[in-house]
């Protein structure tokens, strides 16, 4: 074992190391990368529960009900991403024990998602003011369990991961430590697992792209890690660069993850995540479904069908059955500050002459608006405009995206410009080396709508009307 993990002190605590069977060994098949196979501590960890629970839990939430396809769970994902890891840094001849910790913590990334994955993120920071990674971390060093029943508890046996990776003479706090972006020891580790172009995009394009059935994801994986490299920096330390061979695939990813991000956001995903919240905070008040996050797809869907809550009941049967929401009134997506600033410069340049775009002021005008309004003053208006002895004031989810929330990106697409290239043989950056693309990159993505208001079918052309007349007041 190399001194990177002899030197990790686990508070003093003696560990005692398991007889390691190389023999243990897991072989699963991928749709995207073939068979992978899973030796030691990757083979034990995947038998867990906590790591099974997500067998169960679709990679890309409710997004199935638009595209069937989409049905791929987040366990495979996990997989994929431990695979890709492991594949790059074998490329790269790291040591061995640095090869075993990326591949675990590509595996354990996502243990802390919830049911529907990023459709019910948003109520962790909501309801418990921490996000999925909080409780992902905590599993992995042992600071929470699953709250699961005690008759679940009889059967198997819960909270095992860090007593496995300490076994392996695996920090637990090292994993949670790249999974939580607070890696800092080596850098060129911490980029493999969460940075501009790490395994689990390098994963996820590939696989959620051929599930959904489009192919935006078809990218060129081999080409960018064979030409990948570690060099040191004047700080002493070794970050991750990429020859400028891979500059045309590194593009095409970067193309693939704004496209695929765009997908991910349509308006019928958005709105069925917002019905899926709206259930959830409706049980969660009324003291039910207090562990949520805990549940799976199917677990959530069966407990909101069976909820006391009329309401919670009826979303969750018209999630079963595509009963929807339906957007009554929207405003397409606008421009942010700074996307104007890079039209209108862009604008100047002779390559742009002839190019006309919409500015969308009205549009902007009208949000911040609506935005001081707000949401609950808006849906009261609608609602008493509405009341008929059936509908409820829940039934009118109004998505209300303040400007500030506007101007925020994917956060790795932001880091592009700062992507190591070694171009002949110096060290620069991706933003240097291709300078227009990256200002491409980083003003490139909107949302689908950052206002609508969905409600039952049968109220939708009154819901359009009775927002138009607003609107026109404003």
């Amino acid at each position: 074992m190399s001194n990177f993990l002899e030197k990790i002190k686990y508070n003093d605590i003696i560990i005692k190391y398991y007889e390691v069977d190389m023999k243990n060994e897991i072989i699963v098949r991928s749709p995207s990368f073939g068979l992978m196979h899973f030796k030691g501590v990757l083979a034990e960890l995947i038998k867990t529960p906590e790591l099974q629970r997500l067998s169960t839990i679709r990679q890309l939430g409710p997004l199935y009900i638009i595209y069937p396809g989409a049905q791929h769970m987040r366990l495979l994902h996990a997989m994929e991403v431990a695979y890709t890891a492991l594949t790059i840094s074998s490329k790269l001849n790291l040591p061995k024990d640095e090869v075993e910790c990326l591949g675990v913590a590509g595996l354990l990334h996502d243990l802390g998602h919830g049911p529907y994955s990023h459709s019910t993120e948003i109520l962790f920071s909501e309801l418990f003011n921490e996000d999925h990674m909080d409780f992902t971390c905590q599993l992995i060093t042992g600071e929470r369990n699953l709250p699961v029943s005690d008759e679940e508890k009889k059967i198997i046996k819960f909270g095992q991961i860090p007593i496995i990776l300490k076994s392996y003479g695996i920090d637990p706090n090292v994993i949670a430590a790249l999974i939580r972006r607070k890696f800092t020891k080596k850098p060129y580790m911490q980029q493999l697992i969460f940075g501009a172009i790490d395994a689990d995009q390098l994963a996820f394009l590939r696989t959620d792209s051929r599930f959904s059935g489009v192919n935006y994801g078809e990218i060129s994986l081999d080409t960018i890690t064979e030409f990948f490299s570690v060099e040191k920096m004047q700080d002493g330390k070794e970050y991750l660069f990429a020859s400028e061979k891979a500059i045309p695939a590194i593009k095409d990813m970067l193309m693939a993850r704004i496209s695929m991000y765009n997908f991910y956001l349509t308006d019928t995903g958005l709105v069925i995540g917002d019905m899926i919240q709206a259930a959830i905070k409706k049980a969660y008040n009324n003291g039910e479904l207090k562990n949520f996050y805990t549940y799976t797809d199917d677990e959530l869907r069966t407990y909101l069908i069976n909820s006391k809550d009329p309401f919670v009941r009826e979303l969750g049967i018209r999630i079963k059955y595509r009963k929807l929401l339906k957007i009554a009134y929207r405003i397409k997506p606008v421009y942010s500050t700074k996307q104007l600033d890079f039209l209108n410069t862009a604008a100047k340049h002779p390559l742009f002459k002839g190019c006309e775009y919409e500015d969308m002021k009205e549009e902007k005008i009208l949000l911040k608006k609506l935005n001081e309004i707000g949401k609950d003053k808006l849906r009261d208006i609608i609602y008493n405009e509405l009341k008929d002895g059936k509908i409820t004031p829940d039934h009118i989810i109004v998505n209300l995206t303040s400007i500030k929330n506007i101007e925020l990106t994917e956060p790795r697409l932001k880091e592009a410009r700062d992507i190591g290239i070694i171009k002949n043989g110096n060290k620069t950056t991706f933003g240097k080396v291709e300078p227009f693309f990256t200002l491409f990159i980083e003003n490139a993505m909107t949302l689908p709508a950052v206002f609508y208001i969905a409600v039952p079918e049968e109220y939708r052309d009154k819901t359009r009307k009775i927002m138009q007349k607003i609107t026109k007041e404003l």
